[in-house]
């Protein structure tokens, strides 16, 4: 049997605005699910591996629901991805067809549109497909990833109505796009509010953008969404003095943000009667897993929360038993029906079933106070030995922002290495001054600017080839 699909329960919101481009055109649910399906009928109701590659713009969306209606595996890549990178995942994946803006379907042969999108054929035969696999994800939604996160429609579900229930999402809900939705955040945000009913406000521009503040005043945008580099964003364009009366929730996830930082915003919204919401999740999760309850976080902000509705959090030592004591640090461990199927590399693992069985160990390490509410104190694989010293390489970077340095750690034991947007002599003089470390034994190289993913997040694999 089936698992249940969030868009197979679409067609009852007929009317309801679905979709609103950054001309302003409005799409209904109904004209959206005539689209999509239309075009999805050039499938035959085959059930293929579609690739899509995407853009925050209605006839994408419209394209990428239809062909999850049709049974489409889908997997999902931002339009930035590079020529070779592409080539590289069909030569892997050997996806039948791809869905994407019309100059990209050169690749195929073509079987229908939907505005500036084409849908080509690109294999007749295509691989073997799981019966639960419906989505893929790269993983913090980097095309340079060579791990695919693999989802079911069950996971979808499940999140999307998780994050509906914390958020109270209903259909007068209006958000607008600030992330790819080839990002497991990005396409939460159009998941969650698709099920309940709401219109989501599409636009390419990101948050420096006039136009995007024209789209947030002409639609009366209710929720906002960010990484923590949107937030750093929002507070340079003096976020807390603009009028917009429309919005009411903001929230935020896709790694830590600094506590002041969400201190700061708490407080702005407390003042102009918003609510902020600080999450925690991963592709793994399909999105989220975890949530500060907006009412609390003003005397939280350095937490990320309680399980999500439906799932559990629990910490682990290194021997894999579960630590009960509060204030004691071992690995996160989430457990619900959101926790993906696992990875594919590469086409065999496209037929492979669901290796996860609903336990995500996520690497991050954490303390659970009295409240039961979690604080990440690092990543596993984020702590170093530099000779003898204990480095957490995430604490590191949060001193060094206190001291105003945008800096990104890295390395390995008896080498770590700090990239510095500016002056390197003051990188090392702060570095040396929050640590036991010697200025031998640290390597601060100065870059013009910290390599990012489409997701916001820094690029620690693009900083590898940037030593010097």
């Amino acid at each position: 049997m089936a698992a249940p699909s969030l868009f197979h329960r679409l067609d009852r919101y007929g009317d309801n605005a679905a979709l609103i481009g950054a001309d302003g055109t409005a799409l209904t649910y109904a004209r959206m699910l005539a689209s999509g399906d239309r075009l999805a009928a050039a499938l035959h109701g085959r059930r293929q591996l579609a690739l899509v590659v995407c853009r925050n713009d209605p006839d994408c969306v419209a394209g990428y629901v239809g062909l999850m209606r049709a049974g489409a595996a889908v997997m999902m890549l931002h339009h930035s991805v590079k020529p070779d990178q592409l080539d590289a995942i069909i030569a892997r994946f050997s996806p039948g067809v791809i869905y994407a803006p019309a100059p990209l379907c050169a690749l195929g042969q073509p079987l229908d549109r939907l505005g500036g999108y084409v849908l080509a054929r690109l294999s007749e035969a295509g691989p073997t497909l799981h019966d639960d696999l419906a989505l893929m994800l790269t993983t913090s939604g980097t095309t340079g990833s060579r791990n695919f996160v693999r989802l079911s429609h069950g996971n979808i579900l499940a999140n999307a109505v998780s994050i509906a229930e914390y958020l109270e999402i209903g259909p007068q809900e209006r958000p607008i796009t600030t992330m790819p939705l080839s990002y497991s955040y990005g396409l939460s945000i159009l998941h969650s509010h698709l099920l309940q009913g709401a219109a989501l406000i599409c636009c390419e521009d990101s948050v420096v953008s006039p136009v995007f503040w024209k789209l947030m005043r002409e639609q009366a945008v209710t929720s906002l969404a960010g990484v923590p580099f949107i937030y750093d964003m929002l507070k340079k364009l003096r976020f807390g003095r603009m009028d917009l009366p429309a919005l009411k929730t903001l929230t935020q996830a896709g790694g830590r943000m600094a506590p002041e930082l969400v201190a700061e915003f708490a407080e702005i919204c407390a003042a102009t009667g918003r609510r902020l919401f600080v999450m925690y999740g991963a592709t793994e999760a399909t999105a989220r897993m975890a949530f500060v309850p907006w009412e609390q976080l003003r005397h939280r902000p350095g937490s990320i929360g309680r399980a999500i509705p439906g799932g559990r959090l629990w910490l682990e030592d290194e021997a894999g038993n579960v630590i009960g004591e509060t204030d004691t640090t071992g690995e996160l461990v989430y457990g619900g029906a959101n926790v993906c199927l696992g990875y594919a590399a590469e086409t065999e693992d496209l037929a492979r079933g669901d290796d996860n069985q609903g336990i995500l160990r996520t690497g991050d390490m954490a303390r659970m106070d009295e409240d039961g509410f979690f604080v990440i104190v690092g990543r596993r694989k984020r702590f170093l030995k530099v000779f003898g010293n204990r480095v957490n390489l995430d604490e590191l970077e949060r001193l060094l922002a206190l001291d105003g340095l945008a800096c990104a750690c890295s390395g390995g034991d008896d080498s770590l290495v700090v990239f510095v947007v500016g002056d390197a002599e003051a990188a090392k003089a702060a570095v040396t001054a929050r640590t036991s470390l010697t200025n031998q034994m640290v390597k601060v190289v100065a870059v013009a600017a910290l390599p990012r993913q489409e997701s916001g997040k820094v690029d620690y694999a693009a900083l590898g080839g940037m030593h010097g």
